[in-house]
Formats: C-alpha cells, sequence, structure tokens
C-alpha cells in the first residue's frame, strides 16, 4: 500500500506562519502528497475518501482566488492504489506509483501517462530498470525531465526505504536507477523526494535517528552535491510525520500536508508561507583547472593578438585562479612549422606574453604566471598547423 501516513497526535509547529488548511480542498477522509503545476494552475493530490477505501489521484484546479473542487482522475484511477503524482514542467507527462496496477512487477510500481488534450492517456509502466519486484513510490520528475528520483525498498539500499535516481540516456530511455547516497540515505525510510528549483535545493523526509519525530524535513544544494551533509528543515519539522511539500501559486507560498484539526478526516492539505531565510544557499560552484581547455584560444598565421571577443577558458583561468591565490601556472606558446625557428621562437613567445597580458587585466599578479615559447618544436598535430598555433598553461 503507498500510504505511510496515519493519525497522530495534534501539532505545534513555529514557522514564518501556520499551515492554514485550504477548506475547498480537504473534502475526504485523508488528502495528502500536493504538487501544484504551475502552467495548468492545477493542484495534484492523493486521496483517501474513508478510513478502509484505496488512495486514488485527484486534481483541483486554481482560479486566480481558490481551488475548485477536487476531482478523481479518471484515466488513472483503478481498483486499488494510485498516488503521489509528478508532473513534468511542460504538463504533457504524469509520473506517479501505483499498486497491483496492470502490467506490474511486483507491489507498488511506477507508471506514466501522457496528456492527449483533454484526458490522459492509458498509463505505462516504466520498465524492469526502474520497477523491481521490491516497492518503488513517490516519483519526482526534475525540471529538466531528465533525472527521475524515487523512493524504495529495492536490493541495495543503506536501510528500509531510499531514495534512488534514474537518469534518462540519449534515447530517452530510462537508465538502471542509482542510491543517491549515504549522507542522503539511512539505515531507516527516506521518502518523499522534491525539487525546489527556484531555491535550488533538493527536500525529502527522513525518520532517521535525531529528527523530531516520525518522518522529517531534510534539505540539501541541488543539482545534489556529494559530500555535502543535508540540514533539517526544523521550521516545518513536528513530532508526526511530515514528508510531501509543493510549491504553491504565490510568492512564497507552498503546500503541505497535515493532521486534521476535524476528528472525521486524518490529513489536510494545508498552506504556509516559509521566508526563503529558511532554505539552503547554494555554494558557489568552484571551477576546476581540470575542467578547461584552451583550445578556442586560436592564432592567425603568423600572429600573436588575441581576437575579440576573449575565449571564455581565459575568463574561466582567472576564475580559477583568483579562488585559488596560491596557484601559479606556466604559460606555453607554441607556432606551426612555417618559417624559420629563430622566428618562430620569438613568435611563439609573444603569444604566451599576449595570454599573460589579458590575464593581468582580468585581475591576475603578473608574479604568479611565467611565460615561455617552445617555437615549432612541440607540434600537436602534425598534419594541422592551426591547432599547432596555440598555448598550453599549466599548474606549478
Amino acid at each position: 500500500m503507498l500510504a505511510w501516513l496515519i493519525p497522530f497526535v495534534a501539532y505545534c509547529l513555529p514557522m514564518d506562519s501556520l499551515p492554514s488548511p485550504i477548506t475547498e480542498l480537504n473534502l475526504h477522509r485523508t488528502q495528502y502528497f500536493p504538487q501544484y503545476h504551475v502552467a495548468s494552475q492545477n493542484l495534484y493530490v492523493t486521496v483517501r475518501k474513508a478510513a478502509k477505501t484505496d488512495e486514488e489521484l485527484f486534481v483541483a484546479h486554481w482560479n486566480g482566488r481558490h481551488f475548485d473542487a477536487p476531482a478523481p482522475i479518471e484515466a488513472i484511477n483503478r481498483e486499488n492504489n494510485e498516488g503521489t503524482p509528478s508532473i513534468s514542467q511542460d504538463g504533457k507527462t504524469l509520473y506517479f506509483s501505483a499498486c497491483e496496477y496492470p502490467n506490474s512487477f511486483g507491489g507498488c510500481d511506477l507508471y506514466e501517462s501522457q496528456w492527449m488534450g483533454a484526458s490522459w492517456s492509458k498509463p505505462k509502466n516504466l520498465g524492469f530498470l526502474i520497477n523491481s519486484h521490491e516497492w518503488e513510490g513517490q516519483p519526482h520528475i526534475s525540471p529538466d525531465g531528465a533525472k527521475l528520483y524515487f523512493s524504495s525498498d529495492r536490493l541495495g539500499g543503506f536501510g528500509k526505504r531510499d531514495i534512488w535516481v534514474s537518469e534518462k540516456d540519449e534515447q530517452g530511455r530510462w537508465n538502471t536507477p542509482k542510491n543517491v547516497g549515504n549522507l542522503i540515505n539511512s539505515n531507516e525510510d527516506e521518502q518523499g523526494p522534491y525539487i525546489l528549483a527556484s531555491k535550488s535545493v533538493f527536500i525529502y523526509s527522513s525518520s532517521k535517528a535525531g529528527g523530531k519525530g516520525g518522518l522529517d524535513y531534510y534539505q540539501t544544494p541541488y543539482p545534489i552535491i556529494s559530500g555535502e551533509k543535508p540540514e533539517a528543515i526544523q521550521l516545518l519539522n513536528t513530532a508526526n510525520h511530515d514528508a510531501g511539500i509543493s510549491i504553491g501559486p504565490e510568492d512564497d507560498s507552498y503546500f503541505i500536508s497535515r493532521k486534521s484539526t476535524e476528528s472525521e478526516r486524518e490529513l489536510d492539505i494545508a498552506q504556509v508561507w516559509i521566508s526563503p531565510e529558511t532554505w539552503l544557499k547554494a555554494p558557489v560552484k568552484r571551477i576546476q583547472f581540470d575542467s578547461l581547455h584552451f583550445e578556442s584560444i586560436q592564432f592567425a598565421n603568423n600572429a600573436w593578438n588575441l581576437t575579440d571577443p576573449i575565449p571564455d577558458c581565459l575568463r574561466n583561468l582567472a576564475k580559477y585562479l583568483h579562488e585559488n591565490p596560491a596557484q601559479f601556472i606556466d604559460i606555453e606558446g607554441h607556432t606551426d612549422d612555417i618559417g624559420n625557428a629563430s622566428n618562430n621562437q620569438i613568435l611563439s613567445e609573444k603569444r604566451a606574453l599576449s595570454v599573460k597580458m589579458q590575464l593581468i587585466k582580468l585581475g591576475i599578479s603578473a608574479d604568479r604566471m611565467q611565460t615561455r615559447g617552445l617555437g615549432n618544436t612541440v607540434p600537436k598535430e602534425k598534419l594541422d598547423r592551426q591547432k599547432n598555433r596555440r598555448i598550453e598553461i599549466k599548474l606549478r
């Protein structure tokens, strides 16, 4: 079964604004895992109409003032459980999880459906690479549509349910999923992956030790950075299960599900406003020297001046040197084999000096750079003179 949520005691939540239940959305026993799609202004939710009924997918439209009454997605819902939807950014693909569904590999699997203009298409199982004989659920598609995150208790994890990710290949096929690692996953449950693209943050929930109780929200920079330890979102976490979050239609507004204050309901969809300061600041991505390539530095025959515009690789090299103030470099100039050796030696020295002068203009101290010319003594390509008229830069 998809549901992990059961009734819990009342909560107390210190935050920018307390969750405000949205009356027109909370018509059934349980509603949770809200997913708002900005372009269509539709809010997708998982619903259980009564205590022992199966889960279904519902959708409600935001008309600018309030939501229309949620309606079941008839093209998706079957006899058993369907839930935890995720919509592609263009609104054309719906990803969801379903249990004992047609073409299932066992337990709960992940499916996709295409928007056909008036309805969703017949759902398609995402295949044996994504789905195992174990439990797969709670998919979330990345904004660029290239990565699919989900929770699973398949073999190869660190505990109970872990978060996994699959990437599309050049033919648009999903590759074998990879575990996102033991900084995010623990020996307990990890669920509800969600990319908050506007803040460059990856949100998920975990029941690992050290939380406030049940599942708690955590965040880490997105794209996920190896070695970056996630942080608990303390302002959102309670002693209850906290999982499932989505942006809202207004700035700094979000949808979450919370224990209902009404005795006849378990969970309600609520709206909350969260200060931007709550979210992690994405670390500045430092340039790695190994990623720099200098083939774009080209010279005309018998010329040493850099052409306009200045190649981006030199700007990136300057940034790298600013980020690494103790680093020194050697700049080597080269020529082709046209002309005599003496003239080529002088020409190669001028080319190296031209690059040094440009880096000085970009704020790099001259004493951190040493230049030398090698003439035509070290060709890169014997039959390609253009490639031999080049610059090579080395660390020292």
